[in-house]
């Protein structure tokens, strides 16, 4: 019982710690009043606990954390922008991005009913999800680093005391992850004692309690949604990079079992795309940030050792009791950035030898990372390409060309298309 309730708080705190940050930013491009800015993060995390639970009991059924999706992170920040422009107001580009959610969804469930998700699934080799690996890694280090040094878009300078005191979490993460007996509750002593430790020296931020004691999540809470054909496109696009980030995790996920010996049940590749298509539903209903399965979650597997699906149920439970608990969202909301990336850096920094060891596990190692080289030389070189570089695009093509995650993925997804066909075509020619 006490190995599972500790189990559960490491599960609820990995959580936490992977999804305030997107909405609170979120609600700052979109200046929404401090209420309104806690109500948004609340209304995420019960979309967020949601979909977890969602998919361990119809879905892939794996102890795979959903997050808030970079993609759609991506896409709010975009219209955050152009929104005004396109459709009139802030408030009215939220309604419009409601409507992309849910068509979203809408296009998730029917991929899922027609079997084309399982098609996708059988393109996910060693090789894909290896250069996927490597290229989350790359994309998550820049946030990271920002994070642990208090580098922030009005700060742009790093923070002498969060650095140091970010370093300290990091020490004491990495020496609990590695210790036998310690490695268990390491998350939960890390942010425990960083917390303090920021408070300490007077780097934490004053909670702000709002009045009421429960929020139930309000449907449609920007109004009603706003129809725009046009985004269509882009809900197609985006169903598309999702699905391939939840097929990404799932083989993640399956590759720490296999190591570990552990047998999982197969892969439900239907069902997780119709919860993941009911998940992005959600989001649009329930005005939040959709979810999408985080690859990191393998890494918290491994790193920690926790292979039961038991602290996972709890721990979403959990966060949906935390996201209708105003007094208990309001003192997460308040945790410091740079405790919770301190933290978790290790369980990410260890997914770099999850994804050398995927390339491992083909027929071919050698050849395996060679075609990785052209997803990898092109997906980092475009994340150290300023934003502004991408401001002449249109905005669908800005989506895909300025996240080199997805660019990497999709190069290699179409490379190992291509190597698919060429083999089967060389295969028949040879029985001929």
């Amino acid at each position: 019982m006490i190995r599972t309730s500790i189990a559960s708080l490491q599960w609820f705190l990995f959580m936490i710690s992977n999804s305030i940050i997107v909405p609170i930013v979120i609600a700052s491009q979109f200046n929404l009043s401090p209420t309104e800015s806690i109500e948004f993060l609340q209304r995420t995390l019960f979309i967020l606990g949601a979909s977890g639970l969602l998919q361990i009991f119809i879905g892939h059924r794996l102890p795979i954390m959903e997050g808030p999706a970079g993609v759609w992170w991506g896409v709010f920040s975009l219209y955050a922008g152009l929104g005004t422009v396109l459709f009139g107001s802030g408030t009215e580009t939220l309604q419009v991005l409601q409507f992309t959610m849910i068509t979203s969804g809408i296009i998730a469930l029917l991929m899922s009913a027609f079997g084309l998700i399982d098609k996708l699934a059988k393109y996910f080799t060693p090789t894909v999800t290896g250069t996927y690996l490597i290229l989350l890694v790359a994309q998550l280090s820049g946030s990271f680093l920002k994070g642990m040094l208090g580098v922030t878009s009005d700060n742009p300078t790093i923070k002498l005391p969060v650095a140091l005191a970010s370093a300290a979490i990091l020490l004491l993460a990495f020496y609990m992850l590695s210790h036998p007996l310690f490695n268990k509750f390491s998350i939960i002593a890390s942010i425990g004692i960083g917390w303090g430790l920021f408070a300490l020296l007077n780097l934490t931020d004053q909670i702000t309690f709002q009045p009421n004691l429960f929020y139930i999540p309000e449907p449609f809470a920007f109004g009603p949604q706003k129809i725009e054909w046009s985004m269509v496109t882009t809900a197609f696009f985006v169903t598309l990079i999702l699905i391939t980030n939840m097929l990404a995790s799932i083989r993640v996920v399956e590759s720490v079992y296999e190591r570990n010996g552990t047998k999982t049940k197969g892969s439900y590749i239907k069902q997780s795309g119709i919860a993941s298509g009911i998940s992005q539903l959600l989001g649009g209903v329930f005005s939040g940030v959709g979810a999408v399965p985080i690859s990191g979650s393998g890494g918290f597997i491994s790193a920690t050792g926790i292979y039961s699906r038991l602290p996972f149920i709890v721990a979403s439970f959990l966060l949906l009791f935390v996201s209708i608990f105003t007094p208990l969202t309001s003192i997460m909301s308040s945790l410091p950035t740079a405790v919770g990336y301190a933290a978790i850096f290790p369980v990410f920094a260890s997914m770099i030898a999850l994804g050398m060891h995927e390339f491992s596990n083909t027929s071919a190692p050698y050849q395996a990372m060679k075609k990785a080289g052209i997803p990898l030389f092109a997906g980092i070189g475009v994340m150290f390409l300023p934003s502004e570089a991408f401001s002449t695009l249109p905005p669908l093509v800005t989506t895909f060309l300025s996240n080199g995650l997805v660019l990497g993925t999709l190069i290699i997804l179409v490379i190992e298309v291509y190597s698919s066909f060429q083999e089967r075509r060389l295969s028949k020619k040879s029985s001929q």
